[in-house]
């Protein structure tokens, strides 16, 4: 059973956009150690040692994350499909036909 938990991120934000801090890389990964008390040993230890990595980790990536995201702002919203909703399709073709 492993120890740590690693998450590795790379970020490709679009052209232009400003970093977000100094200390803060578009590339980044993390190991997260899942530490077990030698009392709470055992599978039981191992997985609430586990839970509490997977908080942490939680709370790092989206501390970090979400900083990147306000640095992006509205810079991919071009990119998004505009994707008709089912009765705007059924209304447009309705109207053809008249």
């Amino acid at each position: 059973m492993s120890r740590a938990i690693t998450i590795t991120y790379d970020l490709r934000p679009p052209a232009g956009t400003p970093s977000p801090g100094a200390c803060l890389s578009s590339t980044k990964s993390h190991e997260i150690g899942a530490e077990v008390v030698k009392d709470d040993g055992g599978e039981k230890g191992y997985y609430q040692a586990l839970r509490e990595a997977i908080g942490t980790a939680k709370g790092v990536l989206g501390e970090e994350l979400t900083v990147w995201r306000d640095a992006v702002g509205n810079r991919e919203q071009g990119k998004e499909a505009r994707v008709p909703m089912r009765g705007e399709d059924e209304e447009g073709e309705e109207e053809g036909t008249t």
